[in-house]
């Protein structure tokens, strides 16, 4: 239990919570037997590496964006 307890208070309690959940969504990984549509789906870890990929992508494609549409500073007070 002091593990717990030192984790909590290094990382946070919500940080601990969603590491806690990540962990068990990826020992659930190894219990079900998926039947993907393609056989890449079929890989262990698929769906956290894609996820993982999009997120990625989606925060570059943001970034972009923000260089594209970013304002001066004082842009409303002219």
């Amino acid at each position: 239990m002091n593990i717990f307890n030192k984790l909590i208070k290094n990382f946070g309690k919500a940080n601990s919570i969603a590491l806690l959940i990540c962990i068990i969504l990826l020992l659930l990984e190894f219990a079900g037997d998926r039947h993907g549509e393609t056989e890449y789906e079929d890989f262990l870890f698929f769906p956290a590496f894609f996820g993982f990929i999009s997120c990625i992508i989606i925060f570059r494609i943001g970034v972009a964006l923000r260089a594209v549409f970013m304002r001066d500073e004082d842009y409303y007070d002219k």
